[in-house]
């Protein structure tokens, strides 16, 4: 008896957030891609961006060096956020266009279904669509985004919510956020949580030493916190709180922020401001995932106190370097933290402040939190949000 073989079916998977410099949702869908290729059937991985294909071995590049086919102007999501008859016809548009590459993707009666990582898919009707939530930040705290990109997504919401198959939440709490504000049934959510890339693991002194030198720190004498610097990721709290701890733990262990400007930038800030004139507060800018891994592994503690996370990435990061991690005790942050780290309330400086003095003079604390970290992050795995995730695509395609 010949061996079973499950029928087959291509994925259109949306990468414009894999593009250049990319943010945790663009780490993510990459990881995912990896991940999820080898599971596939040679050939039925396709990655597109702006409605054409991506060269093949794009998911081979360094992280940081893919490039897209230019995109015509005007880009679809600019074209989504117009009105009226010009709006339509980019539907159209994108609509033909998608079927043109779910042709190209698939043998006759293979199913073609659209994967998009970041809510809002870009319109698909050859085949079912799967579109992962990583947060409703921009329901929950709209001072915290751009006013245009709120715009840009209540007005393509209604459309998404009815093309598409089936939603995917990156936390629980992120499901049960995405069912109350999207009016779903729980039911129709997958939660299929992110995960780490090998490549984030303890480091020796040695190893880090030329990334450190780079930045002008010393090992073990920094407090590190990461992520896009805009106003939700808490920062002039934080710093506030690094400005509350006594003279001498500040001048040793200075608080080093490595992320790229967000909106809302972090200059304006009295206290990110006064700790930067000082030299206590330190901008790295952003840095590639090798300076990165050495950052945390040699820092004496990170922080992440965002004011809310549809996952926070971070967090695991941190943990799988062996680093103690001080982080919010709300949203999916702590959800992910599990008993791993040290929760401290986000909204309170001075409850960040003693959660930070703690770790830094707790040397007993500080290595358990090591090591409760690190056997935190073995349990996600971007293999097995593979394996889910591509579960969920064969389930939608019905194959």
């Amino acid at each position: 008896m010949g061996e079973h073989r499950a029928p087959r079916f291509g994925v259109l998977y949306a990468a414009e957030s894999l593009l250049g410099p990319r943010t945790g949702v663009g780490r993510a869908a990459l990881e995912v891609a990896r991940a999820a290729a080898p599971l596939l059937a040679a050939g039925d991985l396709f990655l597109v961006a702006h409605g054409r294909l991506l060269p093949a071995g794009f998911l081979d590049a360094p992280p940081e060096s893919g490039t897209a086919p230019a995109e015509s102007p005007p880009g679809w999501r600019a074209a989504l956020a117009g009105f009226g008859p010009a709006r339509l016809a980019f539907e159209a548009m994108m609509r033909r266009r998608m079927r043109g590459l779910a042709r190209a993707a698939g043998a006759p009666g293979r199913p073609v279904l659209l994967h998009e990582p970041n809510l809002i898919p870009r319109p698909y009707d050859a085949g079912p669509t799967v579109a992962v939530v990583n947060d409703v930040s921009w329901r929950r705290d709209p001072s915290a985004h751009p006013a245009e990109r709120i715009a840009w997504i209540e007005r393509n919401l209604p459309r998404a919510l009815r093309q598409v198959t089936r939603w995917v939440a990156i936390s629980a709490f992120t499901a049960a956020e995405a069912a109350a504000e999207f009016g779903l049934d729980r039911g129709r959510i997958a939660v299929v949580p992110l995960a780490v890339s090998p490549a984030f693991r303890p480091l020796p002194a040695e190893a880090a030493a030329p990334v450190l030198a780079a930045h002008g720190l010393t090992d073990s004498g920094y407090i590190l916190a990461v992520g896009t610097l805009e106003p939700r990721k808490n920062l002039e709290r934080l710093a506030a709180a690094h400005a509350a701890l006594p003279a001498p733990l500040r001048r040793r262990f200075p608080l080093v922020l490595a992320g790229g400007i967000g909106w809302g930038g972090v200059e304006a800030g009295p206290q990110l401001s006064r700790g930067i004139r000082a030299g206590e507060v330190r901008l790295l800018g952003r840095v590639g995932e090798a300076e990165l891994v050495a950052l945390y592994a040699r820092a004496a503690a990170a922080a992440y106190v965002s004011l809310y996370e549809g996952f926070g990435l971070p967090v695991l990061e941190a943990m799988a370097c062996g680093t103690p991690l001080v982080h919010s005790a709300t949203t999916a942050v702590a959800e992910v933290g599990g008993d791993s780290g040290l929760p401290v309330e986000p909204a309170d400086p001075k409850a960040i402040a003693a959660g930070l003095r703690t770790v830094l003079e707790d040397a007993a604390l500080a290595a358990r939190l090591r090591a409760a970290g690190l056997a935190r992050a073995a349990e996600f795995g971007w293999d097995r949000t593979a394996r889910r995730m591509v579960a969920i695509w064969r389930e939608a395609a019905g194959a």
